[in-house]
C-alpha cells in the first residue's frame, strides 16, 4: 500500500497543491470543474493513525474540508494546476502512466 495519491497525469498530490476537480458535464458537452486545495496531511481525529489528505473547498467562509485516504489511488478526475513551489510539472510520474478513461472515479 502506497502512502500517496496521484492526479490524472500520474503526479503525486502534495500539501498546498491546488486541484482542478471534474464536477459534471453540462449542456453541449461542456465540462465543468471545481478548484480545491490540499491544506493538511494527517489523521482525521487526534487519536487516528491513518493518514488522509484534507482538501479545502476554497470558500470564503470557514469550511470543513473533505478527506481522501492515502492508499496509492490515481484520482482520474483530479489534476494539479498549481503548487507552493511551482514545480509540480517536474515531479516524477507513475510508470506506466495511468489509463485515460472516464473523467471521474
Amino acid at each position: 500500500m502506497s502512502d500517496a495519491l496521484y492526479d490524472c497525469t500520474g503526479r503525486e498530490i502534495k500539501l498546498g497543491d491546488v486541484l482542478k476537480v471534474f464536477h459534471f458535464t453540462g449542456r453541449r458537452r461542456k465540462a465543468h470543474y471545481m478548484y480545491k486545495q490540499v491544506v493538511e496531511i494527517g489523521p482525521i481525529n487526534p487519536r487516528g493513525e491513518s493518514r488522509y489528505l484534507h482538501i479545502s473547498h476554497l470558500s470564503l467562509g470557514k469550511d470543513r474540508p473533505y478527506f481522501e485516504f492515502l492508499d496509492g489511488r490515481v484520482l482520474s478526475g483530479y489534476e494539479i494546476v498549481q503548487s507552493i513551489d511551482a514545480a509540480f510539472e517536474d515531479r516524477p510520474r507513475l510508470t506506466p502512466p495511468p489509463a485515460r478513461g472516464d473523467r471521474y472515479e
